[in-house]
């Protein structure tokens, strides 16, 4: 089993990639921003840590009759030592979280610190639960370098697209101008991500869904995997 990383900025749409990669060959997509959204959730493994260290980030779910939103975090720690479910917990607001560490780097990797440990640790019994299951194991993640991950993946594909067009995707989005702008120079260079890649996956406006699949079966091929679910059964891709 081969495991892939697969990585990309803001409006690349690593995503898609990663999805119809999952369609079309024999992998197990993990998406590592989904396990974080789902650990920071009430009784999730990253829920504590982050509504401790970012009480002004939790909002009291709303129940008939309620006004208020906001809450801090002593709500959540009487509510579990009430012994009260998670879903009686504020939850954490994710979009006021981001805009908090945005522009502040001790915030984010205080953060970084609250929830990449546990992310890892899915993915790590993700990938020993897949062994001889899945022909492969995809991990999409924006920070495949800075997190860790490359040194365990048998390759790295870096999803890119023009400028012009990641900003048109942030902007379909909701995003502004101003945040477009900030997102995408916040990230990484091009260069920076084909300096840890070893394949990169063209995702501009102009590639259709048959362009994006070849050349993911090229990079398969380069790999020299199996592919179950290709056109070659259980030989290599060719």
């Amino acid at each position: 089993m081969a495991i892939i990383g697969i990585t990309g900025g803001a409006g690349t749409g690593k995503s898609f990639v990663a999805k119809l990669a999952a369609e079309n060959f024999d992998m197990l997509h993990i998406d590592t921003d989904k396990l974080a959204r789902t650990q920071m959730m009430p009784g999730g493994a990253s829920y504590t840590g982050v509504a401790e260290n970012f009480p002004d980030c939790l909002v009291r779910k709303r129940t008939a009759g309620d006004t208020e939103g906001k809450t801090d975090v002593n709500t959540a720690d009487s509510a579990a030592e009430d012994g009260a479910e998670s879903a009686q917990l504020p939850e954490i607001d994710r979009a006021a979280l981001a805009m908090k560490v945005f522009n502040d780097k001790e915030l984010l990797e205080k953060l970084n610190s609250l929830t990449h440990p546990h992310v890892r640790e899915a993915v790590e019994a993700l990938i020993e639960a897949s062994a001889g299951v899945f022909d492969h194991v995809l991990i999409e993640t924006a920070i495949l370098a800075d997190a860790g991950y490359c040194p365990i993946c048998d390759a790295v594909w870096f999803v890119s697209a023009p400028a012009a067009d990641r900003k048109k995707r942030l902007k379909d989005r909701g995003y502004d101008e101003e945040r477009t702008e900030s997102v995408i120079a916040s990230q990484p260079s091009d260069e920076k991500y084909r300096e840890t890649s070893t394949y990169e996956i063209y995702n501009g406006e102009d590639a259709d869904e048959e362009k994006i699949i070849g050349q993911i079966k090229a990079a398969l091929k380069e790999l020299g995997t199996k592919d179950k679910k290709s056109d070659d059964g259980d030989e290599k891709i060719q």
